[in-house]
């Protein structure tokens, strides 16, 4: 009995596994053996059993270098290579054979050949590597090829991120909580409450513990690992293509980090194809469909890699380096022309419409039922692109909203409640039914900065005087709380008590927005306290948060999960404040939240199973925002605003990636649009939501809103008179055919290849006017340009007129 195989637990299902170790425990317990010694015959079988074998190399194995420059580049990582076959007992690895270099005689019989290229670009060094392997052998089942790159000398403080996926390793609180129900009691008003979110794969944070984590391709934004060494200020990136052709479908690649119990070694793989012991959900996870393949004589497939090595001063600075490199390996997307922005408008505008409800209140619904659910996903939102319309009809119904809202839905303390009904009767929609005063933060931080927002648009467009002082009591006394809880709390947390004003879940990002909100109000009510508490938490939350390298706590239904919309939210708030005070810090710092944001933007055209619905229609899904780390999916657009701060800052800077970036987001969402004109959140690839579906079918209120939004505060051409800078925003083409910088004219040809008419804004500006801030309401300013279905439109610009050419 005794001297039964430990190491066949590995070549067994984890329920076999179990059931001999039991077994062993009963019969050794019988013979009245030592527990000790009982457990330390059985726990590895339960080990292997949980895990399967390890990916880490073998203690005191001493692995031969793949290639010489291969080697030479990881050694001040501390790093080295093995290749590797791959054996799998369903989702399990079972065994792991070195793969050598060339054509040789091994029992595997693998080719394998490696293309290397080399190169230094300003301070990065970069490494090309094409592996082509080959079978040689006989016929194998249940198998693959992997890259192992070990990592001697590793640290917990290691910054590891995989776009949309994991952020500092995932290394935080996991409790057990369903889908939207808000942290356990015990942890409301707690204020050491360290980030909190339920299950997801992770490195673990308790020493001691099996430390791994595995996802595929379609689990990320861009098909990348990202490792960030604090201590010596080395970065580390890892761009991989999407994965291997089987049968005419792309099997996506793995991507798995493992460390050692002691912490101080990890190795990180690419295997193909990619094959997770777990399979990561919406929440949690559920039995892994992963599976090796079968290899022939005669099989080829291909893995390419890209590896970045650089110098940064902080995980900002590392960000900043992985926004310029993300589309490196995978390329130039392809975009399609589909919807221009004054259509999108059009089509939005009227889905709002729809949601406008007429009873004993009227008022705009931001979503499918019959009640307003503040800021988050559009309430006190939705009503600015329909302001924008300008009309009686349009400005009476937003009047009747914010009349609603407002009288109905403020608590004691000034905050809003979460969401009101249309008796107008208040409840909490979200999280803490049972505890209704307790509202999401970020709801209350919306309202603030939309609802300044659109006092501002009544007043460019000459309605100050249907500006209620009801209104702006109620929202001054909203910006009142926020300066209370945050001279009380020093932070606004995830979640606030609306009757008390307290912080009710603590140490989150969530709030960000309120700056930016704090300081509209600041220049609207003539108090410049609002701007010193904005300043004051743009400090604190860029020191908590961004160089941390994740921000948190936007939505309801996620705890405290890492997720896009505070990333944006929070470039929103600093751009804000740049243009506000113009310091340059602020810039500098919206610029870093933008690099975050973009590692939550798909970077490539993700190839989709070809029987999925939006891979039928050719569906491009660069530039899909993904939403959090629990909520797998990408989505059109941000939640909830047009991502004008990106526009801003290119403005500011000439830096292109964020025009670029810009582009990629307002071309997905149009992706989006169903042929009814609805639209749905879900425009999505990953395996844990929604995997090339068209989602909903088109009932999602926040993304009509967003669209709306793009359409009116980004230009559809941005055009510098004075310097070779031109960019189109807009389903369009175009280019500038000719200038003249001395007299700063230019000759400009736009085409649209849609088959909607388009009326085209353009903002051209020379350097002087670029320099100053752009109004809020500036859209209102740009000029319009007239192009029809298919057709060219040929005009010159000089100084702000714009006359036809041809």
């Amino acid at each position: 009995m005794l001297f039964i195989p430990v190491h066949f637990s590995i070549f067994m299902p984890e329920m076999i596994a179990i059931k001999y170790t039991l077994k062993l425990k009963e019969r050794l317990c019988c013979n009245k053996l030592p527990v000790f010694i009982v457990l330390m015959l059985f726990a590895p079988l339960l080990l292997f059993a949980q895990a399967g074998l390890s990916w880490l190399p073998s203690p005191g194995a001493a692995a031969a270098p793949v290639s010489a420059e291969i080697h030479t580049f990881l050694k001040g990582l501390s790093g080295n290579m093995r290749v590797l076959a791959c054996g799998y007992r369903g989702a399990q690895l079972g065994s792991l054979e070195p793969v050598p270099v060339g054509k040789k005689g091994t029992k595997n019989e693998w080719e394998l050949n490696i293309d290397k290229y080399s190169e230094q670009k300003e301070d990065q060094e970069i490494m090309d590597l094409t592996f082509r392997f080959k079978r040689e052998g006989r016929t194998i089942a249940d198998a693959g090829v992997a890259l192992a790159i070990d990592f001697g000398n590793w640290d917990v403080s290691n910054y590891v991120m995989i776009p949309a996926s994991v952020y500092n390793g995932n290394r935080n609180r996991i409790v057990t909580r369903g889908y939207n129900e808000g942290v356990d009691r015990s942890d409301l008003y707690r204020k050491d409450l360290p980030q909190t979110t339920t299950s997801l794969p992770q490195l673990s944070p308790n020493a001691g513990e099996l430390s791994r984590l595995e996802i595929n391709i379609s689990n990320t934004a861009t098909p990348a690992v990202c490792i960030y060494d604090r201590r010596k200020g080395l970065g580390f990136v890892l761009l991989c293509d999407q994965g291997i052709m089987v049968k005419d479908q792309v099997i996506d690649h793995g991507l798995i980090l493992e460390e050692n119990k002691s912490r101080t070694q990890a190795t990180l793989v690419v295997s193909a194809p990619g094959v997770r012991e777990r399979k990561p959900e919406f929440i949690g996870f559920s039995k892994s469909p992963d599976r090796g393949i079968t290899w022939s004589p005669g099989d080829a497939h291909t893995i390419k890699l890209r590896l970045y090595k650089f110098k940064a001063k902080d995980i900002p600075g590392f960000l900043n380096t992985f926004s310029k490199i993300r589309k490196d390996l995978t390329g130039k997307n392809q975009p399609r022309q589909l919807v221009p922005f004054s259509a999108i408008n059009q089509i939005m505008t009227r889905n709002i419409d729809k949601r406008y409800y007429e009873g004993k209140f009227s008022f705009y619904c931001p979503e499918n039922a019959d009640w307003i659910s503040f800021g988050w996903i559009g309430g006190l939102i939705n009503t600015f692109p329909m302001l924008a319309l300008n009309d009686a009809l349009h400005r009476e119904r937003v009047m009747r909203t914010f009349d609603f809202g407002m009288t109905y839905g403020q608590g004691r303390s000034g905050y809003f409640w979460g969401a009101l009904n249309k008796d107008g009767w208040p409840f909490g929609r979200e999280a803490y039914n049972d505890r209704p005063e307790i509202v999401l933060t970020r709801k209350n931080a919306d309202v603030l900065y939309w609802m300044v927002k659109q006092f501002e648009l009544m007043r460019a467009q000459g309605h100050a005087a249907f500006i209620k002082a009801d209104w702006e009591w109620r929202i001054r006394k909203l910006a009142d709380a926020f300066v209370k809880t945050w001279k009380e709390e020093g932070q606004w947390g995830n979640d606030l008590d609306h009757e008390t004003g307290k912080v009710a879940v603590y140490n989150s990002s969530g709030g960000v927005m309120a700056i930016a909100g704090l300081a509209l109000a600041s220049r609207y009510y003539h108090n410049p306290e609002y701007l010193r508490v904005a300043e004051a938490a743009a400090a604190y939350y860029y020191k908590n948060f961004a160089l941390t390298g994740m921000t948190t706590g936007a939505c309801a239904d996620i705890l405290q999960n890492a997720d896009s919309e505070t990333a944006i939210a929070f470039t929103t708030a600093l751009m804000t404040l740049y243009e506000f005070t113009g310091k340059p810090v602020y810039l500098r710092q919206s610029r870093d939240l933008a690099n975050l944001a973009a590692t939550w933007t798909t970077s490539f055209d993700y190839r989709l199973p070809a029987y999925t619905a939006l891979a039928k229609l050719g569906a491009k899904l660069t530039g899909a925002v993904w939403a959090s780390t629990q909520n797998k999916h990408g989505a059109p657009g941000f939640c909830t605003q047009s991502g004008d701060a990106l526009f801003r800052i290119y403005r500011s800077t000439g830096e292109q990636r964020y025009a670029e970036l810009l582009y990629d987001i307002a071309h997905a969402y149009a992706e989006g649009i169903q042929p009814n004109g609805h639209i749905t959140e879900r425009l999505t690839y990953c395996d844990a939501d929604s995997r090339g579906s068209r989602g909903d079918g088109g009932k999602t209120g926040w993304n009509e809103t967003n669209g709306a939004l793009m359409s009116l505060e980004i230009p559809g051409v941005y055009l510098r008179t004075d310097i070779d800078r031109f960019f189109v925003f807009d389903h369009l083409e175009g280019r500038v055919t000719k200038r003249d910088q001395k007299h700063q004219k230019v000759w400009v040809e736009l085409h649209n290849p849609t088959p909607y008419a388009a009326t085209v804004r353009l903002l051209a500006e020379n350097g002087n006017q670029s320099a100053k801030a752009l109004k809020l309401t500036s859209f209102l300013d740009w000029k319009k340009i007239e192009i029809g279905a298919g057709q060219t439109s040929r005009f010159v610009v000089e100084g702000t007129v714009i006359k036809k050419n041809g």
